[in-house]
């Protein structure tokens, strides 16, 4: 009597199979079983040992039957497995279609194999490593954006014309259609003209206006806009000037940098400003070229990937978008475009899990390894963004073993990347940050 396997689907990744467990094999298991424990075996009304067969089936039966039947499933798995060299993406989903006394056992079983994934030749990797050159007008630069944060306002006189970097204190109410809005009404706001913070070209309407002037202002919400009601809206803005400001810049006196700063001279407010900048820029360099080097083994090496690991990472993905619509409902104005922005994901998490299979067989090849400190370093990185709960995070690793394997693969993935820098085929380039900025925003635009 043997457990019978047939095989109902039958693609490359894929492969569906429909088992059946005969009811005489799981009733010897059971017989089996209640004969092995009988002798130790007490019942309330019977003498330990002597419980009768009959007894401990009819009370313990479906459980013993249970127990059997996942240890017959287990072993029907690994058979399959083991008899096909199958090389396993996911674990197996079992369906199980009937389950009865007296009756055959069938189940269905559905397996997702991993890729056969082409060998990576490091020096066929065409990419450019872009590091970030600072110039000495881009310190200059940096430390006035500083700066700006501590500029004194001062009033100007009732006949001084705003200029853009001037602030005016405003007091405005919108409508559109004639109609005032919510949200569309503030008294005694301050507001940079050139800054950009208020939609389309509303600053650029106040340029030349003196304290006490009216102005109507036109502009258009933009097509994307988060509330769908105003997206693409054409309003007005009846504008009242209160004030107008000019700023002040602070000077880098001693007092100044010791106040602000801690620090007792320019010079080391200068190296502060710069090793920040050299910060950013390296974490920039290195994403960006994360993200071309994903592109660039997502066209070059085009194959099949397990769905079933596509759907498990556009879950992860899509989690944050629905943590997002908790906060703004009106993200999608329509359910095609919800549906829209799901495919996107979903395309990312496909790019996602082929170029991590990828990376993934070239650290074994090239033997990249997470250690012990790698872990512990990152671990840590992870306890820093929730203070005051390192306990219950620390915990949460120690006994979820999913999450410590996501821990160690991403780190394996990073450690490949740095990797792939590392070799002297790559192509490296300094790059002003001008132009560095204008890669970068084309870059994130395109994702």
């Amino acid at each position: 009597m043997e457990v019978k396997i047939k095989n109902t689907h039958d693609k490359k990744l894929k492969k569906d199979y429909q088992i059946t467990i005969p009811h005489g094999m799981i009733d010897g298991r059971i017989n089996d079983y209640i004969a092995k424990v009988q002798k130790t075996f007490s019942i309330k009304g019977f003498r330990k040992g002597h419980v009768p067969l009959d007894v401990i089936k009819e009370k313990y039966g479906q459980s013993i039957m249970a127990d059997e039947a996942d240890k017959i499933i287990s072993d029907s798995m690994k058979k399959i497995v083991a008899d096909n060299k199958f090389k396993l993406a996911l674990s197996p989903k079992i369906d199980v279609k009937t389950f009865e006394s007296g009756k055959d056992i069938e189940f269905t079983a559905s397996l997702e194999l991993y890729p056969q994934v082409p060998e990576i030749e490091l020096n066929k990797i065409k990419i450019t490593k872009r590091d970030a050159e600072i110039s000495a007008a881009d310190l200059d630069d940096s430390l006035n954006k500083l700066l700006k944060f501590y500029r004194k306002w001062n009033k100007q006189e009732a006949s001084y014309k705003a200029k853009n970097g001037d602030s005016v204190n405003i007091d405005y109410v919108g409508k559109i259609d004639k109609k005032e809005f919510d949200g569309g009404a503030a008294k005694g706001h301050q507001l940079e003209l050139g800054s950009k913070s208020f939609i389309d070209n509303f600053e650029e309407q106040l340029v030349g206006k003196k304290a006490g002037d009216e102005v109507r202002v036109k502009v258009k919400f933009p097509k994307e806009y988060q509330k769908a009601e105003f997206a693409g809206k054409a309003a007005e803005f009846d504008v009242k000037v209160n004030e107008v400001l000019c700023a002040e810049m602070p000077q880098l006196d001693e007092d100044f940098l010791k106040n602000n700063f801690g620090m007792d001279s320019k010079e080391k407010l200068m190296d502060a400003v710069k090793k920040q900048i050299e910060d950013n820029y390296q974490s920039m360099s290195r994403n960006l070229f994360k993200q071309e080097l994903f592109d660039f083994l997502n066209k070059k090496y085009d194959f099949d990937v397990p769905m079933g690991l596509v759907e498990e990472q556009l879950a992860s993905l899509w989690s944050e978008v629905e943590e997002e619509l908790k906060t703004n409902p009106e993200k999608f104005k329509n359910e095609k475009e919800k549906e829209k922005a799901k495919d996107k994901k979903r395309e990312l998490a496909l790019r996602m899990i082929r170029c991590g299979m990828i990376l993934s067989e070239m650290s074994q090849k090239h033997k990249i390894e997470v250690t012990n400190d790698d872990i512990n370093k990152e671990l840590g990185k992870v306890l820093n963004r929730f203070p005051g709960q390192e306990k219950a995070v620390l915990e949460y690793y120690q006994k979820n073993q999913n999450a410590t394997q996501q821990l160690r693969g991403s780190i394996l993935e990073e450690k490949t990347i740095d990797f792939v820098i590392t070799q002297p085929t790559l192509e490296k380039k300094k790059t002003s940050l001008k132009d560095f900025d204008k890669i970068w925003q084309k870059a994130n635009e395109a994702e």
